[in-house]
């Protein structure tokens, strides 16, 4: 579980439901200070609580839409995220408030409360569970509108709908507690948004299908959902995948398309073009474990149920049976992945990207290795890489290679097959 549930989302989203409903308190606090549930409203204090849970609604779903770029700086994408939901989000606050009211009212009729008359406690209590499981609702939605993305709405929902229910239950509990006041409504309302952003991000995390961990770049630790049938990977704010702050990255680089179960990672650029575990693409399908490379950043494609990647090495390029090593001369590498050699010209290793096979390890030099074929042989040649080139064991400059030769470059390790 610890694999799939991305513990940075779930801390974002509920610390920026938290804030929202800390700062949303205050229009709530002076809209509703000093009115009873036994005294009939003013048009003033109506529109004025309208308004107030409009506020509310927009700054809990803003924050929490805005929390979805896992970032602590003011950019202008957390910008743009935060105005889409606090929008959308104030909006349905506001058939969202008329129907919970009149469902409110009517629970609270139903348990014998009047103009000047209390009722039962359990009636109050019952109504306010509908009421902020509405806005829930509402609120979920909202934020999974502000995504684009149709089945967020679904999950925003659900998430909202939890994160309300649970926070009107804290509500009541903490007014009695507390014994009522200011301090109760501030903390009620604080753990009505908690719970919000809480079950928001944690109803998108068990429902999720595929995603992208940032294994090295600037970004390191970020992970991206692909919710979408067409997600945009490059340096542009609009982008689904956004891998900011890297030169080498293009504007818009990469798409990854989504077609039922099966994912397509297409590249949109010639240069320096995109990499699936170390082999350049144009179009490649993609499965659990690969390693994607673009510029300097390493990102991970998952898939929930599959079988977690290797973590001693990063994976290597597409699969394909070791008995099927009379196709060509290669490399296997520990997971019997194959890696084709040159026959008509010197094959290049190496971490640089202009490398015919692009190793995307620590401990591969730049230009770490050429493999060649001489008079029908093939010779193994060290570039002056740092950590060396070894056959079976023994550290080379220059070696033949025979069928079956255990090959080690710094810490990835093959087998050589003629």
């Amino acid at each position: 579980m610890d694999g799939v549930i991305n513990r940075r989302d779930l801390t974002f989203k509920s610390l920026a439901g938290l804030l929202g409903g800390a700062v949303g308190w205050l229009p709530v606090e002076i809209a509703t200070h000093g009115h009873s549930l036994t005294e009939a409203p003013s048009a003033a204090a109506f529109y004025l609580n309208f308004g107030a849970l409009a506020l509310l609604s927009g700054l809990i779903g803003g924050l929490i839409n805005a929390a979805q770029a896992q970032v602590l700086e003011l950019t202008p994408l957390v910008k743009r995220r935060f105005m889409q939901g606090f929008i959308i989000c104030a909006l349905l606050s506001l058939p969202s408030t008329y129907y919970s009211n009149v469902a409110f009212a009517a629970i609270l009729n139903a348990g014998g409360w009047r103009i000047g008359q209390a009722g039962s406690i359990a009636y109050l209590i019952f109504g306010r569970l509908v009421g902020w499981s509405l806005m829930g609702v509402m609120l979920g939605a909202g934020v999974g509108i502000a995504t684009f993305s149709a089945p967020n709405i679904f999950k925003g929902a659900a998430g909202g709908l939890a994160g309300g229910f649970l926070g009107g239950v804290l509500f009541d509990a903490i007014s009695a507690l507390s014994g009522g006041g200011l301090a109760s409504r501030l903390f009620g309302l604080s753990a009505i948004g908690l719970m919000i952003g809480l079950f928001i991000g944690l109803v998108q995390e068990l429902t999720k299908v595929a995603w992208l961990t940032v294994e090295a770049g600037r970004l390191r630790g970020r992970e991206y959902r692909l919710e979408k049938a067409l997600a945009i990977v490059g340096r542009a704010e609009e982008c689904d995948v956004g891998l900011f702050g890297d030169p080498a990255v293009a504007a818009r680089h990469a798409t990854i398309e989504r077609k039922g179960a099966d994912f397509t990672i297409k590249d949109l650029t010639r240069e320096p073009g995109t990499l699936v575990n170390g082999q350049r693409i144009e179009s490649a399908p993609l499965h659990p474990g690969d390693l994607i490379t673009i510029g300097g950043y390493q990102v991970r494609f998952n898939m929930r149920s599959a079988a977690p990647a290797r973590s001693a090495a990063p994976s290597l390029p597409a699969a394909y049976p070791e008995a099927a090593a009379g196709a060509g001369p290669c490399l296997i590498d520990a997971d019997g992945r194959r890696l084709e050699l040159r026959r008509d010209a010197p094959t290049t290793i190496g971490r640089s990207l202009d490398n015919d096979l692009v190793l995307p390890y620590q401990s591969i030099s730049r230009h770490h290795a050429r493999i060649a074929q001489v008079g029908g042989a093939f010779r193994l040649h060290d570039l002056g890489s740092q950590n060396g080139c070894f056959v079976d064991g023994k550290r080379v400059s220059e070696a033949p290679l025979r069928d079956g030769d255990m090959i080690k470059l710094g810490d990835a390790q093959f087998k050589f097959r003629a």
